[in-house]
């Protein structure tokens, strides 16, 4: 007796329907997002869809939770054996790289536009966004301030002020985009700026 066909493993059925989920929440919204065009994308039915994912508003919290993925950053580069100056340079260019990149403006501008409608929807995914790099970075910051280097108070304020600093992220939202032959004096003036502002001297 030949066995039936079996369809795609539940794991990788669940990742193709998130990625097109995601894919159309970015492009079309909450409101004008198309279940039908996010099944067929994930190639897969509509009520196969609504068996693992039962509603609309089911969906994209399941999609932004994916999208939050994104941001579980490699940050092994954050070694005390580094010049603190080139260490947190390659973390600025991250962040730089990383907020500019157009899946992540999109994300800034669905989270903007969808955070009346779902207010506690949204800050649990900007959670889960820095869950997934803040721990590494507060860490550095933290030793930062034990070593002398410099004087901080709040490691996980210093971390959200440099992402800032150095991603800019409302400028990127607006369009607003730096020659790529600026890039490095810019993101080396913002380091500069970081320590100075966090300078140890005078600060007792």
């Amino acid at each position: 007796m030949t066995a039936k066909p079996r369809g795609r493993p539940r794991k990788e059925l669940d990742i193709a329907l998130l990625e097109a989920a995601a894919s159309e929440f970015l492009e079309f919204g909450y409101t004008d997002a198309n279940i039908e065009r996010i099944a067929a994308t994930g190639k897969t039915s509509k009520p196969a869809l609504y068996r693992r994912y039962p509603g609309k508003e089911t969906l994209f919290a399941a999609a932004l939770e994916h999208m939050a993925k994104d941001f579980e950053l490699d940050l092994s580069f954050l070694d005390p054996q580094r010049k603190v100056g080139d260490a947190l340079y390659e973390l600025a260019k991250l962040f730089h790289e990383k907020l500019g990149s157009p899946r992540v403006i999109a994300m800034t501008r669905l989270g903007g536009f969808e955070s009346a409608r779902f207010p506690q929807l949204i800050l649990h995914f900007r959670q889960t966004v820095m869950n997934g790099f803040m721990g590494p970075i507060t860490d550095y910051f933290r030793w930062l301030d034990e070593q002398g280097i410099a004087r901080i108070a709040n490691p996980l304020e210093a971390a959200i002020i440099f992402s800032t600093l150095t991603g800019r992220p409302l400028e990127r939202v607006m369009g607003v985009v730096v020659p790529v032959e600026e890039v490095e004096p810019y993101l080396r003036e913002q380091v500069r700026f970081f320590l100075a502002g966090y300078s140890p001297q005078d600060k007792a």
